[in-house]
């Protein structure tokens, strides 16, 4: 796997980049961000489309601006799915019906745990369609929508982190995939098809051999990948060559 120059500081490279991947769908990137951090953000919601495009997805965007063709991330969890761009990831097969999953960003998703608790990993991959909204008193006094998607409609999950790799922020990590899928770390997470990402962790920073061996572990031990490096190593989700060393959640 080619060694990249770091942008870790420069965030004129991250914007040309995630400029140029929406020009190939026909999209353009019209957003502010100032912070390294938010770019790191959208740039890695972009290898999570690359990881599909990769493994025979049919990927194509959606709920961009009809005039100019902007397409709209979630910058925060407060967005509203209705205003925001997000990506179709379509399996097609031969002898049974496609389908499809969306490729979210900053989802409000719900526990597997409690129907009450509900989170915002940065990136999920949920059924087509499944979102739901509701007015409930607890949030916005009932006086505005409230946005999700139900535990049994979610396929997998990501977080990006733009910093050092740590210990303490690894296995943080591991939390977050028991209140999600912990399915992933019981073993018993879908085997059959269609192929999803396992629940990954993506951080900027290159890290040392103790977070590595803390990351292989992970690997060995549940079904969930952990990307140190990712300015130095851009390609790790989606690179033919590294595929074999992901973590995916069930076959082709």
């Amino acid at each position: 796997m080619a060694k990249h120059n770091s942008p870790f500081k420069d965030n004129n490279i991250l914007r040309t980049q995630i400029s140029v991947f929406l020009s190939d769908y026909g999209a353009v990137f019209n957003q502010q961000a100032k912070r390294t951090s938010a770019f790191f953000e959208l740039a890695v919601y972009n290898d999570i489309v690359k990881f599909y495009e990769a493994n025979g997805y049919i990927v194509s965007v959606e709920n961009i601006k009809k005039k100019t063709g902007d397409f709209t991330y979630a910058l925060s969890p407060n967005a509203k799915p209705e205003k925001c761009s997000y990506f179709l990831a379509t399996k097609q097969y031969k002898k049974k019906p496609s389908i499809s999953f969306e490729v979210r960003h900053n989802l409000r998703i719900q526990s597997a745990h409690s129907q009450d608790i509900f989170m915002s990993p940065d990136y999920a991959v949920v059924n087509q369609g499944a979102i739901k909204s509701v007015r409930l008193a607890r949030y916005y006094n009932a006086k505005a929508d409230y946005a999700y998607v139900e535990a049994d409609s979610i396929q997998t999950f990501a977080e990006a982190k733009h910093y050092q790799p740590s210990p303490e922020l690894i296995l943080n990590f591991v939390g977050l995939v028991n209140e999600i899928l912990p399915s992933c770390l019981e073993g018993t997470h879908p085997t059959s098809a269609p192929k999803h990402l396992g629940p990954s962790l993506f951080i900027s920073g290159t890290g040392n051999p103790h977070t590595k061996a803390i990351g292989q572990s992970l690997l060995g031990r549940y079904s969930i990948n952990t990307f140190q490096g990712m300015f130095a190593y851009p390609s790790q989700a989606y690179s033919a060559k590294n595929q074999s060393n992901l973590c995916k959640l069930g076959s082709r």
